[in-house]
């Protein structure tokens, strides 16, 4: 079992947080919780944080989060043991809250129940979640709280009756992002050997595990001819994603750098001159933050990482087009991104957004807290 768990002494008035978050694919689970623990961090006085996590821990070792890895579950052996590691968590951290990402493990789910430990869930929508209101409505009319990081408009009126009517309390934040602080791509550029005048095609496919990884790399590399032709002076950045399976392209005049994972992503975020990405709900909404032009893959055809329609939801975000695998059509939609300047106002519109969902998630958050501390003053 591997951690970095150590924790300050229990005191008055110090508060605990609990976090669960799967990864095994992408890496979005974990990012929305550290996003909501970095929040959090700045709305609530002498808080304290540890994760369960069941992977990506390359995702949160350069931060000063405490963590531990539990078993992903797989077999019988793997749910005893994670709900072991759960019991020896709560009886030595003693959370006042534990929020889980979308999935509730129920090992871990049981642990904090009979420790009496309050529970919340942070939902991005979709097929996981679904699923857990429909197969298991009494455990999840026991979750004190629920958010949703989407708008109500963006759910199907069945979708906001399924998960409003059963928990005990609803809230619809808006979409929940990482904190990004003033970076500059200079330093990244100079690290590289690129110039300020060359343009930056950045690749990033999250956790990188889907088979649409591999062939939209391909697609990517395929278009580099005319790519080239327009824009002669254009390099290619590629994060694949820790669980990229595919074959990693060499550097040449094209490709410049070739990564499985880099850490400080925003960095290369802030270099880029346009972004083609895996388009996930926490992807979409990171890059939305940017202004960075950007063609955004769904990862199937349903698209079940989007809420509503894809082409509805770009719709909303002008530096933003769907893309697809095609090379021919990619190659075009790449050109003219490299035309384009990165979309200002549409990161102050957001980053305004994205401030209202925050505060509104720490508010939600603080009144539980408070409810449980009050709750324990009367026993």
């Amino acid at each position: 079992m591997e951690h970095r768990f150590w924790f300050h002494p229990e005191q008055p008035g110090n508060k605990r947080i609990l976090f669960h978050a799967i990864n095994h694919i992408g890496l979005g689970h974990l990012n929305r919780s550290m996003a909501v623990a970095e929040w959090l961090k700045l709305g609530i006085d002498d808080v304290q944080f540890l994760f369960l996590i069941e992977g990506a821990k390359e995702l949160i070792e350069p931060t000063e989060f405490q963590w531990i890895e539990v078993p992903g579950q797989q077999n019988e052996n793997e749910l005893e043991y994670c709900g072991q590691i759960t019991r020896n968590v709560l009886n030595h951290f003693r959370p006042n809250l534990i929020v889980h990402d979308t999935l509730i493990r129920k090992p871990i789910y049981t642990a904090a129940k009979d420790a009496g430990v309050k529970q919340a869930l942070v939902g991005r929508v979709g097929g996981i979640l679904r699923e857990q209101f429909q197969q298991n409505p009494s455990l999840m009319s026991e979750i004190e709280l629920l958010l949703l990081p989407h708008y109500r408009q963006e759910l199907t009126a069945s979708d906001d009756d399924l998960f409003t009517r059963s928990v005990r309390k609803s809230v619809y934040t808006g979409p929940i992002i990482r904190r990004q602080g003033q970076v500059s791509g200079y330093d990244l550029r100079q690290r590289l050997g690129l110039t300020a005048e060359q343009k930056v095609i950045l690749i990033t496919f999250g956790g990188g595990g889907w088979t649409l990884a591999n062939e939209l790399l391909s697609s990517v590399l395929a278009a580099r001819a005319e790519i080239l032709a327009t824009y002669p002076q254009t390099r290619l950045v590629i994060i694949t994603g820790p669980h990229f399976s595919g074959t990693l392209p060499e550097k040449d005049e094209f490709v410049c750098y070739v990564s499985k994972f880099e850490a400080l992503i925003t960095d290369y975020l802030n270099m880029a001159s346009i972004v083609v990405c895996m388009a996930g709900y926490n992807t979409v909404n990171e890059i939305a933050a940017t202004g960075i032009p950007a063609i955004c893959v769904p990862p199937s055809l349903e698209a079940d990482e989007f809420v509503g329609r894809p082409e509805s939801y770009m719709r909303r975000f002008p530096h933003m087009v769907q893309g697809s695998t095609d090379s021919a059509l990619l190659a075009r939609q790449i050109c003219e991104a490299l035309s384009q300047e990165q979309d200002l106002t549409a990161v102050q519109a957001f980053w305004q957004q994205a401030r209202t969902a925050a505060q509104t998630m720490v508010d939600a958050i603080k009144d539980l807290l408070e409810e449980t501390r009050s709750e324990k003053q009367v026993e």
